[in-house]
Protein backbone atom coordinates (compact mmCIF):
# COMPACT_ATOMS: atom_id res chain seq x y z
CA UNK A 1 0.00 0.00 0.00
CA UNK A 2 1.46 3.70 -0.99
CA UNK A 3 1.31 6.73 0.60
CA UNK A 4 -1.87 7.83 -2.63
CA UNK A 5 -3.72 4.70 -1.69
CA UNK A 6 -3.65 5.43 1.89
CA UNK A 7 -5.17 9.52 0.95
CA UNK A 8 -7.84 7.58 -0.89
CA UNK A 9 -8.43 5.86 1.88
CA UNK A 10 -8.98 8.62 4.32
CA UNK A 11 -10.62 10.97 1.58
CA UNK A 12 -13.70 8.19 0.76
CA UNK A 13 -13.77 7.70 4.90
CA UNK A 14 -14.32 11.79 4.91
CA UNK A 15 -16.79 11.45 2.07
CA UNK A 16 -18.15 7.99 3.61
CA UNK A 17 -19.05 10.36 6.70
CA UNK A 18 -20.05 13.59 5.55
CA UNK A 19 -22.80 11.53 3.65
CA UNK A 20 -24.00 9.84 6.23
CA UNK A 21 -24.22 12.90 8.24
CA UNK A 22 -26.12 14.77 5.79
CA UNK A 23 -28.55 11.42 5.46
CA UNK A 24 -28.92 11.92 9.21
CA UNK A 25 -29.47 15.36 9.15
CA UNK A 26 -32.29 15.03 6.35
CA UNK A 27 -34.00 12.54 7.82
CA UNK A 28 -34.01 14.94 10.96
CA UNK A 29 -35.51 17.65 9.05
CA UNK A 30 -37.91 15.63 7.09
CA UNK A 31 -39.33 14.34 10.61
CA UNK A 32 -39.76 17.63 11.83
CA UNK A 33 -41.34 18.87 8.97
CA UNK A 34 -43.73 15.78 8.17
CA UNK A 35 -44.76 15.96 11.99
CA UNK A 36 -45.46 19.78 11.39
CA UNK A 37 -47.32 18.90 8.49
CA UNK A 38 -49.72 16.27 9.92
CA UNK A 39 -50.34 18.70 13.08
CA UNK A 40 -51.34 21.60 10.88
CA UNK A 41 -53.67 18.88 9.18
CA UNK A 42 -55.32 18.43 12.74
CA UNK A 43 -55.25 22.16 14.00
CA UNK A 44 -57.87 24.63 12.65
CA UNK A 45 -56.97 28.08 11.36
CA UNK A 46 -55.65 30.96 13.22
CA UNK A 47 -52.12 32.16 14.51
CA UNK A 48 -51.06 28.95 16.15
CA UNK A 49 -51.57 27.45 12.06
CA UNK A 50 -49.91 30.37 10.43
CA UNK A 51 -46.56 29.82 12.86
CA UNK A 52 -46.59 25.96 12.09
CA UNK A 53 -46.79 26.78 8.20
CA UNK A 54 -43.85 29.36 8.65
CA UNK A 55 -42.16 26.33 10.65
CA UNK A 56 -42.81 23.82 7.44
CA UNK A 57 -41.40 26.20 5.23
CA UNK A 58 -38.10 26.14 7.33
CA UNK A 59 -37.57 22.74 8.17
CA UNK A 60 -38.45 22.30 3.94
CA UNK A 61 -36.05 24.77 2.93
CA UNK A 62 -33.24 22.59 5.23
CA UNK A 63 -34.22 19.38 3.48
CA UNK A 64 -33.95 20.85 0.15
CA UNK A 65 -30.29 22.28 1.21
CA UNK A 66 -29.27 19.00 2.46
CA UNK A 67 -30.55 17.03 -0.83
CA UNK A 68 -28.69 19.66 -3.04
CA UNK A 69 -25.65 19.10 -0.81
CA UNK A 70 -26.35 14.75 -1.08
CA UNK A 71 -26.23 15.21 -4.77
CA UNK A 72 -22.99 17.34 -4.86
CA UNK A 73 -21.82 13.76 -3.26
CA UNK A 74 -24.20 11.78 -5.84
CA UNK A 75 -26.14 10.81 -3.13
CA UNK A 76 -30.19 10.46 -2.27
CA UNK A 77 -31.34 11.49 0.99
CA UNK A 78 -32.83 8.47 2.98
CA UNK A 79 -36.55 8.18 3.90
CA UNK A 80 -37.93 8.68 7.59
CA UNK A 81 -38.70 4.63 8.11
CA UNK A 82 -42.49 3.98 8.15
CA UNK A 83 -42.74 2.59 11.53
CA UNK A 84 -41.60 6.08 13.04
CA UNK A 85 -43.26 8.18 10.53
CA UNK A 86 -46.80 5.77 11.82
CA UNK A 87 -45.92 6.09 15.50
CA UNK A 88 -45.58 10.15 15.23
CA UNK A 89 -48.97 10.34 12.90
CA UNK A 90 -51.09 7.92 15.74
CA UNK A 91 -49.59 10.04 18.61
CA UNK A 92 -50.65 13.42 17.02
CA UNK A 93 -54.03 11.66 16.23
CA UNK A 94 -54.39 10.95 19.24
CA UNK A 95 -53.64 14.26 21.14
CA UNK A 96 -54.74 16.45 18.97
CA UNK A 97 -57.81 18.04 17.19
CA UNK A 98 -59.04 20.91 15.75
CA UNK A 99 -60.45 21.68 19.04
CA UNK A 100 -57.37 21.16 21.05
CA UNK A 101 -56.09 24.38 22.95
CA UNK A 102 -53.27 25.91 21.40
CA UNK A 103 -51.17 25.84 24.67
CA UNK A 104 -51.49 22.01 24.76
CA UNK A 105 -50.46 21.67 20.67
CA UNK A 106 -47.50 23.99 21.77
CA UNK A 107 -46.56 21.97 24.57
CA UNK A 108 -46.62 18.88 22.28
CA UNK A 109 -44.55 20.65 19.13
CA UNK A 110 -42.16 22.11 21.82
CA UNK A 111 -41.35 18.64 23.38
CA UNK A 112 -40.85 16.93 19.91
CA UNK A 113 -38.45 19.86 18.97
CA UNK A 114 -36.62 19.23 22.22
CA UNK A 115 -35.45 16.18 21.24
CA UNK A 116 -34.82 17.13 17.75
CA UNK A 117 -31.97 19.51 19.27
CA UNK A 118 -30.86 17.39 21.38
CA UNK A 119 -30.21 14.83 18.56
CA UNK A 120 -28.93 17.41 16.36
CA UNK A 121 -26.45 18.36 18.88
CA UNK A 122 -25.25 15.03 19.52
CA UNK A 123 -24.82 14.33 16.09
CA UNK A 124 -22.97 17.19 15.76
CA UNK A 125 -20.68 16.15 18.46
CA UNK A 126 -20.40 12.77 16.82
CA UNK A 127 -19.46 14.23 13.41
CA UNK A 128 -17.11 16.63 14.58
CA UNK A 129 -15.05 16.10 11.77
CA UNK A 130 -17.03 16.79 8.66
CA UNK A 131 -16.14 19.75 6.80
CA UNK A 132 -17.38 23.50 8.08
CA UNK A 133 -19.78 23.69 5.34
CA UNK A 134 -21.59 20.85 6.34
CA UNK A 135 -21.80 21.52 9.78
CA UNK A 136 -23.21 24.98 8.64
CA UNK A 137 -25.99 22.91 8.00
CA UNK A 138 -26.59 21.36 10.68
CA UNK A 139 -26.60 24.81 12.52
CA UNK A 140 -29.39 25.76 10.41
CA UNK A 141 -31.46 22.83 10.89
CA UNK A 142 -30.69 23.46 15.30
CA UNK A 143 -31.03 27.04 14.28
CA UNK A 144 -34.80 26.41 12.87
CA UNK A 145 -35.63 24.01 15.58
CA UNK A 146 -34.92 26.65 17.74
CA UNK A 147 -36.88 29.23 16.49
CA UNK A 148 -39.78 26.85 16.12
CA UNK A 149 -39.42 26.55 20.15
CA UNK A 150 -39.72 29.93 20.53
CA UNK A 151 -42.53 30.81 17.87
CA UNK A 152 -43.93 28.19 20.14
CA UNK A 153 -43.91 29.44 23.36
CA UNK A 154 -46.17 32.69 23.22
CA UNK A 155 -48.49 29.58 22.73
CA UNK A 156 -47.84 28.57 26.23
CA UNK A 157 -51.11 29.69 28.49
CA UNK A 158 -51.07 29.01 31.59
Amino acid sequence: MNATEEITKEQQTKIDRAVEFLKELHQAAQMGRDTLEHVNNNIGPGELRNAVEKDIFDYSDVCAQITRKLEEYGQDPKPVSKISRAMASMMINLKINDESPDSEVAKMIIDGTTKGVTECTSKLSEYADVDNDIKNICYKLLWVEQKNIDEMRRFLHY
